[in-house]
């Protein structure tokens, strides 16, 4: 066998029930959190856009990656604190559970120290949409 893509991305599920499950972590600020939600959300995006690719169908997502520098933990610990607060509003503003035909989404947001820059290989800190 010889690799012949850029890159590969592990369906969690290939790993059965060793694989990063979000509801069997305790610690929702733990890394092993966050990479939990990372293998859900490749399982899950795996598979509907498998599904949307046999219909013939655009999958609609949403992607946001940029950097940001705190000056302190005290100054990213406030940053945390109003981005859940914001993003609780907004989520408030636009969810509608009765709505005949809604359509559900997942919203994950995470952070993590960025590598060193030998170790980053090439960053994207723009925000991208895609539909």
């Amino acid at each position: 066998m010889q690799a012949s893509a850029v890159g590969y991305v592990l369906s969690p599920d290939a790993l059965g029930p060793a694989a990063a499950d979000p509801a069997r972590t305790a610690d929702e600020l733990s890394a092993g959190y966050l990479l939990a939600l990372g293998a859900r959300a490749i399982r899950e995006v795996g598979s509907l856009r498998k599904s949307a690719d046999a219909a013939g169908k655009t999958l609609p997502t949403l992607s946001i990656d940029t950097e940001i520098r705190f000056r302190s933990a005290g100054e990213r610990a406030a940053f945390t604190r109003d981005l859940a607060e914001s993003v609780a509003t907004l989520a408030a503003r636009y969810h509608d559970e009765s709505t005949l035909g809604g359509r559900w989404s997942r919203l994950v947001v995470l952070a993590h120290p960025r590598p060193a820059p030998d170790e980053s290989g090439p960053t994207a800190p723009a925000a991208k949409e895609a539909t």
